[in-house]
């Protein structure tokens, strides 16, 4: 994200619903919740400097594209910068192998989506081109907080006009400026809290709301209210029966098509158990006028719909009342929600709730017939992985075939759940299409609804608890702890890995616990001490992270002592297989690191100490990796006569001449095998591409391509926090030079190493190591059958290396 420049134009109070969203946005959990991503299928190549052009030229059209917001002294404040320089990213895979295209497509889209915006730096847009294979996507992304879905249209209108005369070559002509200014619409909309015009709409909404209690479905879980929860999606396609019922219905009520379609809604929701009375909200466009319908900006506002559906009424009874009662509120508008709830007794207050559980938008055709010149652009289906509340779904109208999007909150509903909502409008559609006439309460739904107010009351009896300590962490890692090895743990102390634990599992544990904590788990200060306890100390400020030795005891015995090194990125956990070849007499030690070392000699130094402290002199050095290289400069700067060395596929300690770019690239692809490794994952096509200088973007990618492989969730935090670990250790490795022969034996294990390396080696020991080659890759040959081998050959080192009695 770029930085303002230029001149800023001063700052002045945010809208009320601006203001409304900022909150919303700082309170969420998820704080991609109100991104706005389209996903656009393109069905030919964009020019890349094109779209920069048109990109800048939008940005500098549009104020709120210009526009941040800023807490000061409990207000929030706009900011419009004159000018700010904007740069689209780019994602290319150029063969993506044997992962499916289009579930790729969608799982970039969704990581896109999910990277936050920061709403106090100008943009909070991004646009992204996407290649994979032969297919390519637009994804455009901006903050609700700054536009809404009207104004998305008519951005990518003038995006269109701009990109098509960046095409030919020309200045792009928009017909002059906008009509109203965004800052000039602010301060309007500001002057009415103060200056009467709200008054009356006030009084109809205290009066239309005094004893509204809104609705919800019934919860599968009674669990995580609020804004920003993990979201799923439901995408449905109504009937041809429903279809046909809604222009029957429309036409015979001279209403819309979306009336007859909200009426459906509460319908069902009566019918499910809440009614008679009915409450959901409604988002307005809220662009009464022309000047307002013209406006880039945030404008959308909720209203609050309250219908009585009685078992008796006709199914067209209801749906005129719910067009009447709709016109009726589109009259008061323009008043912010914010507002509205802020103006209502504390009861209403209570039973109201300000995060409305059931929102519904018509979007109509918006996204519909959107081209960049003479690429077609077809919007894709939403890729949000966060609730905004309970259920919210917006309805768009592609052709005459009408078509939801709906996000739900996975902690309280299952997918069927919500899907079966709209199984059930479909069949009121369907139904009271054909029959205007018919009862209500004829009409069969499986739906079961009640107020939010009860529905949102969590109570001890709705926790499923183990015996252990009840705190709110612990209680988080036991869920997830349950959901990833299938059985709850016994006490805060079990060993993650004594349950049926291992790699795999580990990184599927820490994802599912950032998902559903929001807290990224330290897998390195983790994995000394794998249970449920040190997992929510984590969770509750770092308390389980130890900063103290780097030792950790891997298997205690009297027999010799193997001190183990970690390989670039890896953990003590990489060397379990092996521990369990070795004979079970034997000390097994391993280094960990606790805090960043930059250098082969620092980290050597460190672990040495470390041993040190504990008095212990390994009769063996080895590692993995990087951890053959730490071994043998432990090794050569140790004290006395220096122990055999293990080196396991490990690169010598040459100087090496490579350019940055190639470094780049090859330690790229390197660490993503490495982590297809750790998921099971195969990525047997080309490397991603992505815009360079941006190493979260890389890691998004990387993950919407092991979870597409893997049909895992993947952390993001966890990939950027391993990257970071390996790129340090990368350089470690690379730069790190010795000149000094070690005379003592040692054992080379070579895998990948190419002949070049292996005579390097031999070239850094007053005699030759004694070389074995295995049948395994880099990374297999940690595993079985692979590690036998290795560990039968350190045993051999061993025994060849000791002093006869």
């Amino acid at each position: 994200m770029n930085a303002p420049v230029a001149t800023d134009t001063g700052m002045f109070p945010a809208s009320a619903l601006m203001e409304m969203l900022w909150w919303i946005h700082q309170r969420a959990k998820n704080k991609s919740v109100y991104n706005q991503t389209w996903p656009l299928k393109a069905d030919r190549p964009l020019d890349f400097d094109a779209l920069r052009v048109a990109w800048q030229a939008v940005v500098d059209r549009y104020e709120a594209m210009r526009a941040s917001l800023h807490h000061r002294d409990g207000a929030i404040m706009v900011s419009i910068v004159d000018h700010v320089e904007v740069e689209p990213q780019r994602i290319e895979i150029e063969d993506p192998g044997s992962v499916p295209v289009e579930p790729l497509l969608r799982s970039i889209a969704g990581e896109i989506q999910e990277r936050p915006l920061a709403l106090d730096v100008a943009p909070a847009a991004r646009l992204v081109a996407v290649t994979v294979g032969d297919q390519h996507e637009l994804l455009v992304t901006v903050h609700h907080a700054l536009v809404d879905g009207w104004g998305m249209q008519l951005l990518m209108d003038d995006f269109a006009k701009a990109y098509a005369a960046a095409v030919a070559g020309e200045e792009p002509e928009f017909g002059g400026e906008p009509q109203v200014s965004f800052r000039e619409h602010i301060l309007a909309s500001n002057a009415a809290r103060t200056d009467g015009r709200w008054d009356a709409s006030l009084k109809y909404w205290r009066e239309k709301l005094d004893g509204a209690v809104t609705t919800t479905l019934v919860a599968d879980r009674h669990t995580y209210t609020g804004t920003g929860n993990k979201g799923g999606m439901v995408r449905f396609v109504f009937s041809k029966e429903a279809v046909d019922g809604i222009g029957t219905l429309a036409k015979r009520y001279f209403t819309t098509p979306f009336s007859v379609l909200f009426a459906a809604l509460q319908t069902v929701l009566a019918r499910g158990g809440a009614g008679p009375e009915v409450c959901t909200g409604l988002v307005s466009a809220n662009r009464m006028t022309p000047q307002d319908q013209a406006l880039v900006g945030y404008l959308a506002n909720v209203l609050v719909t309250r219908t009585v559906v009685e078992d008796g009424d006709s199914f067209g009874t209801v749906v005129e009342r719910v067009r009447d009662g709709m016109w009726d509120s589109l009259a008061h508008q323009t008043v912010p929600f914010s507002l509205v709830y802020g103006a209502l007794t504390e009861s209403a207050q209570a039973r109201l709730r300000d995060a409305i559980p059931i929102l519904v938008t018509w979007y109509g055709s918006i996204g519909v017939g959107l081209r960049l010149g003479d690429v077609e652009l077809t919007l894709q289906r939403a890729p949000n992985r966060a609730a905004r509340t309970d259920l919210g779904f917006g309805v768009f109208d592609f052709d005459g075939e009408y078509i939801v999007e709906s996000e739900y909150n996975v902690g309280r509903f299952d997918h069927s759940t919500a899907r079966r909502l709209f199984q059930d409008i479909d069949r009121v559609l369907a139904e009271g299409g054909l029959d205007p006439e018919l009862p209500v309460g004829t009409i069969e739904v499986g739906s079961r609804t009640a107020p939010a107010y009860l529905e949102h009351t969590i109570t001890t009896a709705d926790l499923d608890t183990t015996e252990m300590p009840e705190t709110a962490s612990l209680d988080q890692v036991r869920r997830v702890w349950t959901e990833v090895l299938g059985t709850a743990p016994t006490g805060a102390d079990e060993d993650f890995f004594a349950t049926g634990g291992r790699s795999l599992k580990v990184v599927q544990f820490a994802s599912a616990l950032e998902s559903e904590s929001g807290v990224t788990l330290d897998i390195t200060g983790w994995l000394t001490e794998p249970t449920p306890r040190k997992a929510a100390e984590q969770l509750d400020g770092g308390a389980g992270v130890d900063d103290g030795s780097t030792l950790v005891v891997l298997q205690d015995g009297e027999g010799p002592h193997l001190h183990l090194l970690p390989g670039a990125g890896g953990t003590v956990r990489d060397y379990r297989e092996l521990v369990a070849e070795l004979p079970s007499d034997w000390r097994v030690t391993a280094s960990q690191e606790r805090a960043p070392l930059d250098s082969i000699p620092a980290m050597a130094a460190r672990f040495r100490a470390d041993l040190d402290a504990e008095d212990l002199r390994p009769d063996l050095l080895g590692g993995w990796s990087m951890g053959g290289q730490i071994a043998f400069e432990m090794a050569a700067t140790g004290h006395g006569t220096p122990p055999p060395v293990v080196l396991l596929d490990s690169t010598p300690p040459v100087e090496h001449d490579i350019p940055r770019e190639v470094r780049d690239a090859v330690v790229y692809e390197v660490f993503s095998e490495n982590m297809a490794a750790t998921f099971g994952a195969t990525l047997d096509g080309t490397p991603a591409k992505t815009t360079p200088g941006d190493p979260e973007l890389a890691m998004r990618v990387l993950a919407a391509r092991l979870a597409t492989a893997s049909g895992q969730p993947v952390s993001v935090a966890m990939l950027l926090e391993r990257w970071t670990t390996f790129n340090r250790h990368t350089d470690a490795v690379g730069s790190y030079v010795s000149e000094r022969p070690l005379e003592a034996p040692a054992l080379l294990v070579r895998a990948e190493l190419a002949d070049h390396q292996v005579d390097q080696w031999s070239g850094q020991f007053s005699a030759p190591p004694r070389l074995i080659q295995v049948e395994a890759d880099h990374y297999g040959m940690l595993r079985a059958p692979a590690i036998a081998e290795i560990a039968r050959a350190i045993v051999g080192l061993r025994t060849t290396t000791t002093p006869s009695a």
